[in-house]
């Protein structure tokens, strides 16, 4: 397993989940309503915090509320990108020191 970055802070683990397009925008679109709608899903558990298309158009990004990378590789297994090949993603944790105030994250200090 995994080890928990923050398992001797009170701070969560969060994680830069980056997505890489497989397939032509056209492929893509096709699957978007599914994708968006295995998103919602997860934003409603509480598991994702915020994500996006990157500028470039090549892929995605997405913050995530997880205990391990095995929690998130087992979830990222149903997202409709991923079951149709148009999607590839990396996982990286971080411990949050410092937030501003538009993020609510228990056991992480504001910034005022």
């Amino acid at each position: 397993m995994t080890p928990n970055p923050s398992q001797h802070s009170s701070a969560p683990t969060l994680w830069v989940i980056t997505s890489r397009y497989l397939k032509p925008q056209e492929e893509l679109a096709e699957v978007t309503p599914r994708h968006r709608a295995w998103l919602d899903q997860h934003y409603r558990s509480g598991l994702f915090l915020v994500s996006g298309r990157m500028l470039s158009g090549q892929g995605g990004v997405l913050l995530a509320h997880a205990e391990s990378q095995e929690q998130l590789e087992e979830v990222f297994k149903d997202d409709p990108f991923v079951l149709e090949g148009c999607s590839e993603y990396t996982y990286t944790p971080f411990t949050p020191v410092k937030r501003g105030r538009a993020l609510m994250l228990a056991g992480v200090p504001l910034v005022e």
